[in-house]
């Protein structure tokens, strides 16, 4: 395959989470690190495609920072720690939630957060009967694709529907969720679901916390809500009906217990 096969690949990634398509962005970058010319081409190609993403936002605007200061050194080192860097703060990530919720059985949750995924198979090495359950997360179906990952390691994995969310968060000990963006107002974007999981927490006083990196805070207190592409939920065409696909929705600061951080 190709570079700029694999770059499209990356940038247009519709089911993984931020912080995985920057995992993957930054992979590439490393793999490519010795051509200067098509680094530059391919951050200019992710920023158009990522941008709405506030930690690839965030680590594009590094890497451009760096390209400026014309010290390419710097630049590769900076791609080459971030991986380890990550793992750190995966680390700091799950040892804060775990101080929450030291004897939580069953979390439930919602879509593929790389975040997350990374969390819970630190918390199934140190409880094994640790059980997930995840919403399939329509139309992408990320939520499949999560609990994939997530069976690999040996962990249990409930998979519902995301109507049946209400039947199941009362069963919970937790809601944890991922992230997108994390708005100055406290509030935050993530994977559409999310606010009627946090609803239902609020209802049933479950804790609904949300795990990410400081690098996903914004200096901002709006998020401009944007449609896709409705063919993946219905292709049925009638001049009465109008079908929507909102990919992503804001979760007010008052229904979530706590974001957690590194």
């Amino acid at each position: 395959m190709k570079q700029n096969e694999i770059l499209n690949k990356i940038i247009t990634d519709r089911t993984s989470g931020s912080s995985e398509i920057l995992t993957k962005l930054n992979k590439f970058l490393l793999s490519n690190i010795k051509e200067k010319g098509l680094i530059i081409e391919s951050l200019s190609a992710a920023r158009t495609k990522l941008s709405h993403f506030a930690v690839i936002k965030n680590y594009i605007d590094e890497l451009n920072m760096l390209l400026a200061s014309d010290n390419y050194e710097r630049f590769i080192e900076y791609v080459r720690n971030n991986e380890e860097e990550d793992k750190l703060i995966i680390k700091e990530i799950f040892k804060n939630i775990y101080k929450k919720l030291p004897s939580a059985k069953t979390i439930l949750t919602i879509s593929k957060s790389g975040t997350l995924i990374n969390v819970i198979k630190l918390w199934h090495k140190k409880r094994t009967n640790l059980n997930i359950i995840i919403t399939e997360s329509r139309p992408a179906n990320e939520g499949k694709l999560m609990a994939k990952e997530l069976l690999k390691c040996g962990l249990k994995i409930g998979m519902i529907t995301d109507a049946m969310a209400g039947i199941f968060v009362p069963k919970a000990d937790a809601v944890i969720v991922g992230a997108d963006v994390v708005l100055n107002n406290g509030n935050v974007i993530n994977k559409t679901g999310s606010l009627t999981l946090a609803l239902l927490c609020k209802h049933y006083k479950k804790p609904f916390y949300v795990l990410a990196s400081k690098s996903k805070f914004v200096n901002k207190k709006q998020h401009k809500i944007h449609e896709e592409s409705s063919d993946n939920i219905w292709k049925y065409v009638h001049p009465n009906l109008t079908t929507t696909n909102i990919p992503f929705e804001e979760i007010n600061k008052g229904l979530i217990t706590e974001i957690i951080s590194e």
